[in-house]
């Protein structure tokens, strides 16, 4: 009995969401903007600084739904398997856009490890250096990294 629960809680923690505190979102934040503030490369094309972007919760609750969707029915994909993309994904969220991004990652063992192999690959390196994006998140879900990128449309008056 005592190793079945032992067992049951290894495998309930193991699918449990990593929720970053405030110390871990600053530091997710901070990371992403040295490389924003600086500019970097992206594959052969240079990007110049860009604005620093802030944390976002509303992001957050979408890019953890992704992954513990992906994680739930072992999935990788940009789109949801209802066959949502990102833009879609947030208005279903209640998030209203202007600019959406979305990063993957999966089976990295640390924020830095996957924020190392997003500046590695074009694409993933170009959204982070986006210039029109004002808010990020980042969940991870079991293996399964998601960051989520945007810019709220204005409110209206």
């Amino acid at each position: 009995m005592k190793s079945f629960v032992l067992t049951f809680l290894f495998l309930l923690t193991s699918a449990t969401p990593t929720t970053p505190d405030e110390v871990e979102k600053m530091r997710m934040v901070e990371a992403v903007n040295a490389i924003r503030s600086k500019g970097c490369r992206c594959g052969r094309r240079y990007m110049p600084p860009v604005p620093p972007i802030e944390w976002s919760d509303h992001l957050f609750r979408s890019a953890y739904t992704q992954a513990e969707e992906m994680h739930t029915y072992q999935f990788f994909s940009h789109y949801s398997k209802d066959g949502l993309n990102i833009g879609e994904r947030l208005e279903k969220a209640g998030y209203d856009w202007m600019v959406a991004g979305e990063n993957l990652g999966e089976g990295q063992l640390s924020f830095d490890e996957v924020l190392s192999d997003w500046l590695q690959s074009y694409s993933h390196c170009k959204m982070l250096m986006h210039p029109r994006v004002t808010e990020m998140a980042i969940a991870k879900v079991d293996r399964y990294w998601v960051q989520h990128f945007g810019k709220p449309m204005p409110e209206k008056k």
